[in-house]
């Protein structure tokens, strides 16, 4: 059965006129007591006594009347619910670095949440290569990274990248005489560096800013995750290279300390990546569009 076949059954109800329903439906009298034959074939009983040009419900069809007009309501329901929601409706896979994941996401999928409440995003933090590895076996749709992409290197891996924003990446300490003038690199060569594991695009843009110098720093220890590092850097005296907005908090209460490189680049851009060959949906482009107004306004504050 057709839903306009069983919402002319429910008008039946209501008029008990084929005549009239046919009237509201814009349809023919024949064509209507053809549908409620058919119903009744399907159901195999008759649901309504003749009597004239009346039709009078059995109680059989009284109690179909109700569970139906459950499921018309449902379907209308469903396709107000589709309208109202422009298609907005579903789920979205991301993957980030955990720089982004951790410091940038958070206020951005809670705007997100608020604006679109039937849109369900599944976000996972990992390094830039497992990120990449995540978006090219199709387990992501989405993926936020830190490391620096050339448009040329998207390509030959079948991906799309677009800059979402740039990053600053500060060398902090707890100590303010250190940080208190500009140093060169191997000022700070004695110094017990803790960075991000490898594949971090943090740990590689910074090494890699420092050209050859980048093979000198004396790696003490290696961590996965920026608080872990910050913690010790505060509590240990170590040194590390950290996102700005990762110690932002720390550097306005004096417990960590910004050191101004001499000579050294570390402003890096932040990348949107998906497959070239997946399919848009409308979902996806407004996520992505309100990532981009998201980072936007980060980058004016």
């Amino acid at each position: 059965m057709r839903m306009k076949d069983l919402e002319i059954f429910l008008d039946i109800l209501k008029t008990k006129s084929p005549t009239l329903t046919a009237e509201n439906f814009k349809t023919t009298q024949p064509n209507v007591s053809i549908i409620i034959k058919n119903i009744e074939n399907t159901i195999g009983s008759s649901l309504f006594e003749r009597l004239g040009k009346r039709l009078l419900p059995t109680s059989k069809a009284l109690l179909l009347g109700g569970l139906w007009l459950e499921v018309v309501e449902g379907y209308y329901k469903s396709l107000e619910v589709i309208g109202e929601e422009g298609m907005f409706l579903g789920e979205i896979r991301i993957v980030s670095t955990h720089t982004i994941g951790e410091y940038f996401l958070p206020q951005i999928l809670y705007e997100f949440a608020k604006e679109y409440p039937k849109v369900k995003v599944i976000s996972h933090s990992h390094n830039t290569g497992e990120c990449l590895n995540l978006l090219k076996k199709g387990e992501v749709e989405l993926a936020l990274i830190e490391g620096e992409i050339t448009k040329e290197y998207a390509k030959s891996e079948g991906l799309i990248a677009e800059v979402l924003g740039k990053d600053e990446l500060v060398v902090a300490s707890n100590d303010f005489i250190l940080a208190s003038k500009p140093r060169y690199i191997d000022e700070l060569l004695d110094k017990k560096w803790i960075l991000r594991e490898y594949g971090s695009g943090l740990r590689d843009k910074f090494l890699n800013a420092l050209g050859d110098m980048g093979k000198e720093i004396p790696v003490f220890l290696e961590l996965d995750r920026t608080n872990a590092i910050k913690d010790l850097v505060i509590t240990k005296g170590a040194i590390s290279v950290f996102s700005k907005i990762a110690i932002t908090k720390e550097i306005q209460e004096k417990i960590l300390f910004p050191i101004e490189i001499i000579n050294v680049n570390l402003e890096r851009n932040l990348y949107s990546l998906k497959r070239s060959t997946q399919l848009s949906s409308a979902l996806l482009l407004k996520f992505e569009e309100c990532l981009i107004e998201a980072f936007m306004a980060i980058a004016k504050s």
